[in-house]
């Protein structure tokens, strides 16, 4: 009798595991939400300067809440991964453009003319605090991948103008919100250049598709990256650099507002 059961336990763990198994294979297909959405992986390269103004007392130009004026352009390229792991391993083709003007705050500039000091003096300005996280954002961006042209939700119409789709206060909370983790200590100085060095970027902003297949779409684009001062043009107030950002874009069509208010 104990035989018996011994092989009817042994049984019932081979079926289980069995069940587990499918369970787990099961996993590998997308859920069902995900028939609702549209997601793209790609990878930006971008480069630019900060923007000046001979007018203003620094000599550079700044926006509304007295930001620095990034304005960069760039390269969208597909990717290439490892099956097994994700890793990225290689660029592909081109598949579009990106262009805007990112907004930092003055504490980048801080941080990149710290960095020149301690590139020519071997020490950093004594008093110089870095924050371990500088925000920032983007006031315009332009996305073209595919066949399909992307704006920030910034770069929308206001509702009730022809064509708005959101309110102002709406759009100005889903902007892109992004952060330099300059806790994490830099990625490299002077490793790229004599006068370079890289920091950690990421952030997300609301986007709406304005033509080709996501015309009409709604979404977020999330950026994860890393940017690169070149510092040797700092002395004559150039403050240049490059990003590059592995992105995710996910888009779906919107409810009717009614139906939305139904949802809720």
């Amino acid at each position: 009798m104990q035989l018996v059961k011994n092989c009817f336990a042994a049984t019932a763990l081979v079926i289980g595991l069995g069940i587990s198994t499918s369970g787990f294979a099961d996993e590998a297909h997308l859920p069902p939400v995900d028939s609702l959405l549209k997601t793209y992986f790609d990878k930006s390269v971008v480069a630019g300067s900060i923007g000046k103004d001979s007018s203003s007392p620094d000599g550079f130009a700044h926006d509304a809440a007295y930001n620095l004026l990034f304005n960069y352009t760039g390269k969208v390229y597909s990717i290439e991964t490892k099956g097994r792991t994700g890793q990225l391993t290689e660029l592909e083709k081109p598949i579009g453009t990106i262009e805007g003007q990112a907004a930092f705050p003055m504490s980048f500039a801080m941080l990149a003319m710290g960095m020149k000091t301690y590139l020519d003096t071997g020490a950093m300005p004594a008093g110089l605090v870095i924050p371990p996280v500088i925000d920032w954002t983007c006031n315009h961006c332009k996305l073209i991948a595919g066949d399909s042209t992307y704006v920030s939700i910034v770069d929308t119409p206001a509702a009730p103008a022809p064509g708005g789709m959101f309110d102002a206060a709406s759009i100005e909370a889903m902007r892109m919100k992004g952060r330099a983790f300059t806790g994490l200590g830099p990625v490299e100085v002077g490793q790229l250049s004599s006068q370079s060095m890289s920091i950690r970027m990421a952030g997300c902003s609301a986007v709406v598709g304005v033509a080709g297949s996501d015309a009409g779409k709604v979404g977020t684009l999330c950026v994860n990256g890393t940017f690169t001062f070149d510092l040797s043009g700092i002395a004559q107030g150039n403050i240049v650099g490059t990003g590059t950002s592995n992105c995710v874009t996910v888009m779906h069509k919107p409810l009717a507002m009614q139906a939305a208010t139904q949802l809720n």
